[in-house]
C-alpha cells in the first residue's frame, strides 16, 4: 500500500512539469515510507502526456509515477479524480508550477503521521517572480497561494474563513 500520494494537477503544463517532476525525483528522507506521484492531465492540448511518458521511462522504480487523464476541465474535477483513484491515506496537491523543497514529501508525510486528527494542512509557498511585482502586490499575494507564514504550526479555523491554499495542501 502507498502511504502518501503527490498529485500534480495540470492543464497545458508540458513546459512547467519538468521542474516540479525533477524536484520530486530528488526528494530526501522518504526511505521509510512508500509514496507515489500522480499527474492529472486536465484535458491539455499540448505535449503534457508525452512529457509524463518520457519521465516515466527514466523514473525511479521505487517511486511510481502515474498519469491520469481528466476530460472535464477544472481543478475540482482533477482533484476529485485523484481522490477517487488513489487509496493512500494522504494526498499532497501541487500545481504544475510549484517547486517543492527537497524535504517537502517527507515533511508532509511526517506531519500527517504525527498529527493523525488533522483534516488538512499546508505549508509556506515562496514565490519565484519573472519580474519584480509592484509594492501593492503584497496585499493580493495570498490570493495567488503565496504564503510566507511561520515555522510554527497554525490552526486554520473555519469560523475565521481562513483556509490553507490548494497548492501544497495535504
Amino acid at each position: 500500500m502507498v502511504d502518501f500520494t503527490v498529485a500534480i494537477c495540470t492543464y497545458n503544463g508540458a513546459k512547467r512539469l519538468p521542474d516540479v517532476l525533477d524536484r520530486l525525483r530528488s526528494q530526501q528522507g522518504t526511505e521509510h515510507f512508500r509514496w507515489q506521484v500522480v499527474v492529472i492531465d486536465n484535458n491539455s492540448s499540448d505535449d503534457t502526456v508525452q512529457v509524463v511518458r518520457r519521465y516515466q521511462r527514466q523514473w525511479p522504480e521505487q517511486i511510481p509515477l502515474h498519469y491520469l487523464f481528466e476530460p472535464r476541465q477544472g481543478i475540482a474535477y482533477a482533484r476529485r479524480r485523484v481522490i477517487n483513484q488513489c487509496a493512500s491515506p494522504w494526498i499532497g496537491f501541487l500545481d504544475d508550477d510549484n517547486w517543492p523543497d527537497e524535504h517537502w514529501v517527507a515533511a508532509a508525510y511526517g506531519f500527517g503521521a504525527s498529527h493523525p486528527r488533522v483534516g488538512a494542512w499546508g505549508g509556506q509557498i515562496h514565490p519565484q517572480y519573472e519580474v519584480q511585482p509592484p509594492a501593492e502586490f503584497s496585499s493580493l499575494a495570498c490570493c495567488l497561494a503565496v504564503l510566507e507564514g511561520s515555522d510554527q504550526p497554525y490552526r486554520y479555523a473555519p469560523d475565521q474563513w481562513r483556509f490553507p491554499a490548494g497548492a501544497g495542501m495535504v
